[in-house]
């Protein structure tokens, strides 16, 4: 089964709030494989592991349907409390049993998610629900780069790196460092479909404008730091993020609020594509 760990709804909204969204160029990118050997319009699209739906939302102008799917019910609460796309819907499914007749489906995605999936399993229902000639893409981001812009600039990437492998480092599953530092690049993320060699693109990144305390939010709603609240409590937490908070602004040398301190955050993506034959 794949993990759930949108089981409280604080954490389905945090996710919400806080994740980035899809690039577009990301997207285009899987378009333009999808159109290679498909000629549109292009039909069904499925985003499994979509969370709140950032990853769901953004495939909407490409395709005719698109289903957002997660094994967490909160998460896909959270996603239909604001969706506004009219050929966009969601429900829940597990990864490994989905819900879709065979050579149905147009394009599978797994945004930031197949890292929790049972890959084997996903891989035979994924190879199931294409078309001939259907694509699975698989893609996630490493840790954020955020940088401070204020008088004096400041790389703040060391600090959410200790904060992710020193302060959470017991917290954090296999799975994510297969994700934020891994990037895919163990052989069982190598799609077992009949295209090969498998195609990657590491050039996407997404730059946003932000604050600290947008950062903050960001980082609380990792999986790692979801583990160590339900481990050690509200207010162990609550420390570790105010003590996450103070070497911000401390590096930054800001003596405003963490809300009132402007900050550019960078995600490196990367992407792989795989087809089923013809």
């Amino acid at each position: 089964m794949a993990h759930k760990y949108f089981d409280t709804v604080s954490h389905a909204a945090i996710y919400s709030k806080f994740r980035p969204k899809t690039p577009d160029a990301l997207v285009q990118r899987i378009v333009a494989y999808v159109s290679e050997k498909i000629p549109g319009p292009l039909e069904v699209a499925v985003d499994v592991g979509c969370g709140s739906g950032q990853s769901t939302e953004a495939l909407a102008p490409y395709f005719s349907k698109v289903l957002g799917v997660d094994a967490s019910e909160t998460a896909i609460n959270e996603a239909n409390k604001k969706v506004k796309i009219s050929n966009v819907t969601y429900g829940t499914s597990a990864a490994e049993k989905l819900n879709f007749q065979d050579n149905s489906v147009t394009l599978v995605t797994a945004g930031q998610a197949c890292h929790w999936f049972n890959l084997p399993a996903f891989y035979e229902e994924v190879k199931r629900i294409l078309i001939p000639g259907g694509t699975l893409a698989l893609y996630g981001y490493q840790l954020p780069r955020p940088m401070y812009r204020g008088p004096t600039a400041k790389d703040l990437s060391p600090i959410i790196d200790k904060f992710y492998g020193d302060t959470l480092g017991s917290y954090v599953q296999q799975g994510s460092r297969e994700c934020y530092i891994g990037m895919y690049s163990n052989e069982k993320y190598q799609i077992p479909l009949a295209t090969r060699p498998l195609q990657r693109d590491d050039s996407v990144y997404l730059e946003q404008k932000g604050t600290l305390a947008d950062l903050i939010g960001y980082v609380s709603s990792w999986s790692a730091f979801q583990y160590y609240l339900r481990e050690n409590g509200e207010e162990k937490a609550a420390r570790i993020l105010k003590e996450f908070e103070n070497e911000l602004l401390a590096t930054t040398g800001s003596n405003k609020k963490p809300e009132e301190t402007d900050i550019t955050v960078r995600f490196k993506y990367f992407l792989l594509l795989g087809r089923k034959a013809l």
